[in-house]
């Protein structure tokens, strides 16, 4: 499909950068016998389609491209089609093809043909003919290409269609392109910029040239798609429609093509189907570059976007563009000739576009701007953010009222004084929508969202408005989670042989959710050192040294490593009974593990064969406890020593029949635990149950109810 009025040209979405694509000039050329006869370059892919894809004043939207390289240059050239799709040359049936728009560019010919209504999901076969006029030397001649099958598909079927054009020109009347002279930086191509629509709405359009040297496509480059509705009509008169669609753009490197200003270059587009487009090149001269400086400045800087055109008043591709000021490189323009700069607020600058390899400001020879004035930034309410003072995982020990607030933002990002009404609602996630609450911020724009430590463990979603913004627009969520934090370590009984090292593994968590930047503290208690050996010597790993005390930081997922090491003694003494307790600062929870450095050869584990899993042990837990009129009611856990050091979570009943978490914990070093928890029901009983997490050495296990009044 292409363009009905190509001189109208269309409307292009800005490109970000430029993707150039080195050419390959190693293909075979065509055949002896194709060289006598024209060659059909359209429909490549056999496929042809009239779906609407493209923005259009006039009437045969539904329109097919044909394109043809003619032999003789006088010659001219048709199109006919066959009902059969399989018929040959001399195959009976053969029907021009009308046309009401034709393109005729150096050695390139191409039809716009309006298929009839019959033939839309069927396959046809299609050639170019090529017709001389007699002289006195020769008779006149009539040739034609060898047939191809061409499928014709409409709005049903699954087959793109696609046009193509230069922005804001026809390609058929003009094909402007830049030679970049910028040796030094390695920008010496010769770019022409390709736009146009496609029926798509994603993904990317092909774009390569006709390279008649070898006989094939080259230069191949993606542009990709931008979904855009489309404006189409059925006839000159009106009936315009929209239709879905998309828009592209993107620049052919034509260095490696034996083309210059003057020459013709047949392009072709595809996605799908495919159209190919002859166009005049003409060589570009930068003439004009303007620069405007963004209405509204940032923080610290003001885009200021900056146009390079050329003779005709047409974007050039390529061009670099540079400061005067310093001479600096801003960039090199993309396919609607502009490229952008950041200036500083309150400040002045002029930009130029380099015309010749040197870089510096050639005055008279290169092109400059006027005057760009930035002025200064002035915040304004741009909208509100979350301010979580303890991170989006915090332990509830952490948290103090102001924690959670909400606050105005400037379009930088900074704090934005106003008192504005703000509606919110925080409540556990996943629950049901808790009534949003108005509020008004103070004169800093900061408003304190109250939360509840002591509520239930888990996740919670603040959800909140933005002053002005529409009273149906939905709100900005922002979910984190609270609860008590959860130490772990690996192992909790190390050993090594005497003289090495034990590392210990260790992670700090809230409801599963790592917990990153908390304090953690060790402490090392040396155990008994054995003849040969005179003292227990084993410490923490502090720099290049050992210590019995030290700390560190949870990393961002949460994890940290402690190392405990045994000096290299003569006879290699063991030293067992060494104590390490690692305790989360502030949060209330530690871990006692083991360290035992023997004399001895270490035991190798079994590893279980491949494909099987290793045994779980299982233990039973008791859970007691007694209710208080205090408010709160005291539950104690019992369990095997075995179970030392396993996570367990307790759970209370609620009304509506779920159990709630209230409390996550470890079992102390005899297995069991104790702990209070906030009475929910009053002088009512309330129903308790305690669950063993499944680890590396138990399977889960969930206790009796214990109903507490």
């Amino acid at each position: 499909m292409q363009l009905s009025k190509l001189g109208q040209g269309l409307a292009v979405s800005a490109v970000s950068a430029l993707v150039i694509t080195g050419l390959a000039v190693s293909a075979a050329p065509a055949s002896a016998a194709e060289t006598t006869r024209p060659l059909l370059l359209s429909q490549a892919d056999g496929l042809a389609s009239v779906r609407l894809d493209r923005d259009t004043f006039a009437g045969g939207a539904r329109s097919v491209t044909l394109t043809a390289q003619r032999v003789d240059p006088g010659a001219t050239v048709s199109f006919e089609y066959n009902a059969d799709p399989a018929a040959g040359d001399s195959t009976a049936g053969w029907t021009p093809v009308p046309s009401s728009t034709s393109t005729v560019q150096g050695a390139y010919v191409s039809f716009d043909w309006q298929p009839e209504p019959a033939l839309v999901g069927t396959s046809v076969a299609v050639r170019a003919v090529e017709t001389t006029a007699a002289t006195d030397d020769a008779p006149a001649t009539v040739t034609s290409s060898v047939p191809r099958t061409v499928a014709i598909s409409g709005d049903g079927s699954p087959v793109d269609a696609v046009s193509v054009g230069a922005p804001g020109i026809g390609f058929s009347t003009l094909g402007p392109f830049f030679a970049q002279p910028y040796a030094d930086s390695g920008r010496t191509g010769r770019l022409l910029a390709v736009s146009g629509t496609t029926s798509a709405t994603d993904g990317v359009v092909e774009l390569s040239a006709w390279n008649p040297a070898v006989g094939a496509f080259r230069g191949q480059v993606d542009a990709a798609v931008s979904p855009a509705p489309l404006k189409v009509s059925f006839d000159p008169t009106g009936g315009f429609v929209t239709v879905d669609g998309g828009r592209f753009t993107g620049v052919l490197d034509i260095a490696g093509f034996d083309a210059a200003d003057g020459d013709a270059l047949a392009v072709r587009a595809e996605r799908g189907s495919d159209t190919v487009q002859p166009a005049l090149l003409q060589a570009q001269t930068i003439t004009s570059v303007t620069a405007s400086a963004d209405p509204v400045a940032g923080p610290e800087r003001t885009t200021v976007g900056i146009t390079v055109l050329d003779q005709g008043q047409r974007a050039v591709v390529g061009a670099e563009v540079r400061r005067t000021s310093d001479g600096g490189l801003v960039g090199y323009t993309d396919a609607l000739g502009l490229v952008t700069a950041e200036q500083p607020n309150s400040s002045t600058e002029t930009y130029y576009a380099n015309t010749t390899d040197a870089d510096g400001f050639d005055e008279g020879v290169d092109v400059a701007t006027e005057v760009v004035a930035t002025s200064a930034y002035v915040p304004v309410l741009e909208g509100v953010e979350a301010v979580l003072a303890d991170g989006a995982v915090f332990d509830d020990r952490e948290h103090a009222p102001g924690d959670i607030a909400l606050q105005l933002v400037d379009g930088a990002g900074k704090p934005f004084g106003s008192e504005e009404q703000i509606t919110y609602a925080l409540q556990p996630s996943g629950q049901q929508s808790a009534t949003p609450v108005e509020a008004t911020t103070d004169a800093a724009g900061r408003l304190v969202v109250p939360f509840d430590a002591a509520g239930p463990d888990g996740a919670y979603t603040l959800a909140f408005s933005t002053p002005g913004s529409p009273a149906d627009a939905a709100p900005e969520l922002v979910t984190f989670v609270a609860g008590d934090a959860v130490l772990g370590l690996t192992p909790v009984a190390g050993t090594a042989p005497s003289g090495g090292r034990i590392t210990y593994t260790g992670s700090l968590t809230v409801e599963g959710q790592p917990l990153p930047g908390r304090a953690i503290d060790l402490g090392y208690t040396r155990g008994t050192e054995q003849a040969p050996g005179t003292q227990a010597d084993a410490g923490l790993v502090v720099g290049d040294g050992r210590a019995l005390e030290g700390s560190l930081a949870t990393a961002d997922d949460g994890t940290f490593s402690v190392v405990l090491a045994d000096p290299a003694e003569a006879g290699n003494p063991a030293e067992t009974g060494g104590r390490l307790r690692v305790t989360a600062r502030g949060l209330g929870d530690s871990i006692d593990a083991t360290a035992d450095f023997t004399a001895a050869a270490p035991v190798t584990p079994v590893t279980p064969p491949v494909g099987t899993d290793p045994v779980k042990g299982s233990v039973s837990l008791r859970l007691t406890g007694s209710g208080s009129d205090t408010g709160a009611d005291r539950l104690r856990v019992t369990g095997p020593a075995t179970a030392a050091g396993e996570r367990i979570r307790v759970h209370a009943r609620v009304a509506d029949g779920h159990w709630l978490v209230v409390r996550t914990l470890r079992l102390d070093r005899k297995g069991d635990a104790s702990l209070t928890v906030r009475d929910r029901n009053g002088n009512r009983v309330t129903r308790y149950r305690v669950r063993l997490l499944p680890n590396a050495r138990f399977t889960a296990f969930t206790s009796d109810t214990f109903r507490a009044r």
